[in-house]
């Protein structure tokens, strides 16, 4: 019985291995972890303001907050997109930086770093499935379709 179990427990630590190995997981868990401070911080600047502005400011605030959260999902789920993310990751952290204070800058820093992490990781397991290679034709506008593509990495 306890064979059978420690042979589980390695089969779970060797697939989530292989899960991990074919993510940019910590890229993708700073920019959600990165996202934790900016809500805090819409939430909290809320409670005082939402009766002396209205509230634009603070749903302004989530919604970049959120987007920031599902860039940082959406790269460990979709690691094909990663670069794309990573960019869309720093992209909102500019209104972020005005709507939320940046997470009072804590949250700032770990999407930062988070992003450039996403930008940074590459896979081979990943580049065999990636959205280049449905555009394997030979014709001259798939080449050129390929060509926008590696401009993003």
């Amino acid at each position: 019985m306890s064979n059978s179990n420690h042979n589980s427990k390695e089969s779970r630590r060797q697939r989530f291995t292989d899960w991990r190995q074919r993510r940019p997981v910590l890229g993708g868990l700073l920019v959600i972890l990165g996202s934790v401070p900016m809500y805090y911080v819409s939430i909290l600047i809320a409670k005082d303001v939402i009766f002396l502005k209205g509230g634009s400011f603070i749903i302004a605030g989530l919604v970049v907050a959120s987007g920031i959260f599902l860039a940082g999902v959406f790269t460990l789920t979709r690691p094909e997109y990663t670069t794309i993310l990573g960019y869309v990751g720093l992209v909102l952290l500019v209104p972020a930086l005005v709507f939320t204070l940046g997470g009072l800058v804590i949250g700032a820093l770990f999407v930062l770093l988070g992003a450039n992490l996403c930008l940074a990781w590459e896979s081979e397991v990943v580049e065999q499935h990636s959205p280049r290679e449905l555009l394997s034709n030979d014709d001259e506008s798939s080449a050129e379709s390929a060509g926008l593509l590696d401009r993003w990495r």
